[in-house]
């Protein structure tokens, strides 16, 4: 008995680990970047030399060119393999990269995770549990983000929804590079519709003062080639947009792409980009741009602070945003709820505008150190996952404040702490009075959730013993 139960436990791992050496032996035997367009590649000279000596050659033409990074779009010969002709042009000691246009898709369209609509007018925008968790109420009373100009680089955007006309903040088409016109609206009809009205709906959440440039790369399946990916970031960056978001992805790497992130960040654009759903740290399987070091990378958690199911973590991550049961704009006029790293990248990019809101002369390196520095470490809810899920969740109260140069204990906004705050937190300490300038944990500055005497003397040590302030977690 027990070696025939021994046998078919030696027989079922065989069965897996035939199963498993297919699985991988198809996984290598495919393009290691994925799917690309037909009959186009992108290709960048070295110094001196033309792009004549690579038409001349191998019977390219010339179909686009970005003056910022020198990269061009080629257009091959009919039937001409577009991946293998790129290794070949590659080769030449003229050429600084070559490659396929590669496609790059949602998360949520590789994963045909769909949005639930709003059928009945259930749920709440400016109050769903992601802001109020997050505090965006408190912000409010700070910045709302007016001024900064943020892109959306994604399937487009429902210009035309009631939410968008609504606030401060104007939502403007940049580029439709999908149907080659400047209306980049979002189009009904396949699984990626949606996506970008959604992920814009939730930058606007958390800044509704900034300005949204909707720029079209996605088809309605959620899918859009490189190139255009590109010269929609190179375009936005041009337009003066501060801060963009990437809520998309593949396997591989683009070489056109990564050169506009390289420029991007050389410009101190902020870009935020997406983990990815796939459930997984393993880098081959982590997409393209997340894991460039000069993008913000992020994952979902849900409710809990807990990882999202489907989301990807790991060394790669930089913080963590609400990623399930996200409440957004959707087509037509109607809301919908959704999950998906796409829906947590977005909660970012909003604070990177809030913060450059407060902080127009901050360089891209200072607004990513801020959020990581004010994130609040979950790795205690997350056992298993220490160390893999970046800085941890984003505190926009404690960046904004940090931004802004406000410190707590500043109970009459003047930016110093004085006798006159001593006064202030005296009457609300011993005698009830409200905090006059929200929000209300200026008032706190042991850290412990209430303003009392220990603030009081903490704040005496600050203002006539010159003790240096605490910056809460």
């Amino acid at each position: 008995m027990g070696n025939k139960s021994a046998g078919i436990r030696w027989a079922s791992l065989a069965r897996v680990t035939a199963t498993t050496i297919i699985l991988v032996t198809v996984l290598f035997s495919l393009s290691p970047a994925g799917d690309y367009k037909p009959e186009e590649i992108v290709c960048k000279m070295q110094p001196g030399y033309g792009i004549d000596l690579v038409n001349n050659t191998y019977g390219t033409t010339v179909k686009g060119f970005v003056y910022q990074t020198g990269c061009y779009l080629l257009a091959t010969q009919y039937g001409q393999d577009a991946e293998s002709l790129a290794v070949l042009i590659g080769e030449l000691e003229s050429v600084q990269y070559c490659g396929a246009n590669y496609y790059l898709d949602t998360p949520e369209s590789m994963q045909r995770s769909q949005a639930f609509l709003d059928y009945y007018g259930t749920g709440e925008y400016e109050t769903q549990l992601a802001a109020t968790d997050l505090a965006l109420s408190d912000v409010y009373t700070i910045t709302e983000g007016t001024g900064v100009k943020v892109a959306v680089i994604d399937g487009g955007v429902n210009l035309g929804h009631p939410e968008f006309g609504t606030g401060s903040g104007g939502v403007y088409s940049g580029w439709d590079f999908v149907d080659e016109d400047d209306l980049a609206n979002d189009e009904p009809g396949g699984i990626g519709s949606g996506h970008g009205t959604f992920v814009a709906g939730i930058t606007r959440l958390v800044a509704p003062g900034c300005d949204i440039y909707s720029y079209r790369v996605l088809d309605t399946l959620g899918r859009g080639d490189g190139y255009a990916v590109t010269k929609a970031l190179l375009m936005a960056i041009e337009a003066g947009c501060k801060v963009v978001n990437l809520s998309l992805g593949m396997t591989g790497r683009h070489d056109a792409l990564d050169d506009a992130l390289k420029f991007a960040e050389s410009q101190d654009v902020t870009v935020v980009t997406s983990a990815g759903n796939d459930a997984t740290e393993t880098d081959i399987l982590f997409p393209f741009p997340g894991h460039k070091a000069s993008c913000l990378t992020i994952a979902a958690v849900d409710s809990l602070k807990a990882k999202a199911d489907f989301s990807n973590f790991g060394l790669k991550v930089d913080v963590c945003a609400p990623g399930t049961r996200v409440y957004s704009p959707y087509l037509d006029t109607s809301y919908a709820w959704w999950d998906g790293t796409s829906f947590a990248a977005p909660f970012v990019t909003g604070l990177a505008a809030l913060i450059y809101s407060v902080h127009p002369s901050a360089s891209d390196d200072e607004v990513s150190g801020i959020i990581h520095q004010t994130a609040i470490d979950i790795d205690s809810l997350n056992p298993g996952l220490e160390g893999k899920l970046g800085s941890g969740l984003i505190d926009p109260l404690a960046a904004i404040e940090l931004a802004s140069g406000l410190p707590r204990g500043d109970l009459d906004d003047d930016g110093l702490l004085s006798a006159v705050d001593l006064a202030i937190l005296i009457d609300v300490v011993y005698w009830g009075q409200p905090i006059q300038i929200p929000p209300a944990d200026r008032a706190d500055l042991s850290c412990d959730g209430l303003p009392d005497a220990v603030d009081l003397a903490i704040l005496i040590d600050i203002v006539f013993f010159g003790r240096a302030l605490t910056v809460c977690p």
